[in-house]
């Protein structure tokens, strides 16, 4: 199925209404077997432009990456910033203020940014500009993430277990189906690792690989039952996940990761439907072949990752959390910055730390 964008024009509410007070029943009868099924949607709302504020860099940030020499970030109300080195901060016009939730760029000039009501923006310029590739009202949730591999073929992912793909550089979606997804779950993030498999994770615990580029999708056993807010690759064949409470993850080789079986699923699933009784059940952690715990004593929640120029793996959280991931010792040890904020996400440079969140924009020197 092919997804073709359009803009959705409003309705005149007020008129619609009172035309059907006065309408006759089988005018009314005939209307409603013409009119579209009532999802408890408003589908008339359209997206506005963001609006320009002077302490945009202040605001609540949620995603930073780079385009070129330059830093992106993106946050609330469409809020779209970009800067030369990283500490002063230009707020650029968009399309839609709705909070935007991730930005990627897969070169120095095209980039997308996602976010909430179905918003996808685009550039082609390095973020100076910016247009809408797409707005959902009739879906009305969001997109946490966006990964392309070129200026065509991308994919983007959210809430109730959406991941669409594109191959024209977002003019048209199509949905990928699979039983992995069938449940719904919320999907926070993709990486491509470094052999080119795909790695998802998203909320209840799931972690799902694809080798086929996006066209199927294994779930894979889960050493957690919580969120994975993040993944990020590690090495040529491995990753860490992390997400709710602190907790993290490292597998050397997704390859080799054991599979649920459908007596697994079926188990979840139930746990799923009873979240009382599975919220009694014991320790959310267990023994996974393949995967490591990387234990830190630590339990503010991790929600956004950077690799170092040297290799080190970096995870951001709640109240001033960097953690760096010693994957040979098995933990996270922490990088003590002069900060309690709760970062959302954060960038490496060669000599600091870029990070995002309920603050806005920060940016710190390597400690």
């Amino acid at each position: 199925m092919t997804f073709q964008i359009f803009k959705l024009r409003p309705a005149l509410i007020a008129s619609a209404v009172l035309a059907a007070l006065a309408s006759p029943a089988w005018l009314l009868a005939q209307e409603e077997e013409e009119a579209e099924p009532d999802t408890g949607v408003d589908t008339t709302l359209v997206a506005r432009p963001s609006v320009l504020v002077p302490r945009a860099a202040s605001g609540l940030l949620l995603s930073v990456t780079r385009a070129g020499s330059k830093f992106v970030a993106v946050g609330q109300r469409g809020g779209i910033l970009l800067s030369d080195d990283g500490v002063k901060w230009k707020q650029v016009p968009t399309p839609a203020d709705a909070t935007l939730t991730r930005v990627r760029f897969v070169d120095d000039s095209h980039g997308w940014a996602v976010g909430y009501d179905g918003t996808i923006l685009a550039t082609e310029d390095g973020g100076s500009n910016w247009t809408l590739a797409q707005f959902d009202a009739a879906w009305g949730r969001a997109y946490y993430d966006v990964l392309f591999s070129d200026a065509q073929n991308g994919f983007v992912l959210g809430g109730n277990g959406r991941l669409w793909r594109t191959g024209d550089g977002g003019k048209n979606w199509e949905p990928i189906e699979s039983p992995v997804f069938e449940d719904q779950p919320n999907l926070y993030n993709l990486v491509k690792l470094g052999n080119g498999m795909l790695l998802l994770t998203g909320e209840r615990g799931l972690i799902a690989r694809s080798s086929d580029d996006g066209a199927t999708w294994a779930q894979l056993k889960s050493p957690y039952t919580g969120s994975y807010f993040g993944t990020v690759a590690a090495g040529e064949a491995g990753a860490v996940v992390f997400g709710l409470r602190g907790n993290a993850f490292h597998a050397a080789d997704v390859a080799s990761l054991p599979v649920l079986t459908e007596e697994e699923l079926a188990a979840l699933r139930e746990a799923a439907a009873n979240p009382e009784a599975s919220s009694t059940a014991g320790n959310p952690v267990t023994e996974v072949a393949g995967w490591t715990e990387l234990k830190s004593g630590d339990t503010e929640s991790l929600y956004g990752a950077s690799i170092a120029d040297n290799g080190d793996v970096l995870l951001f959280g709640g109240n001033g959390r960097v953690m760096k991931a010693d994957l040979a010792g098995g933990q996270l040890v922490r990088q003590q910055l002069p900060t309690n904020i709760n970062m959302n996400a954060g960038l490496a440079t060669a000599d600091s730390l870029i990070v995002v969140g309920t603050s806005g924009v920060q940016r710190f020197a390597k400690p």
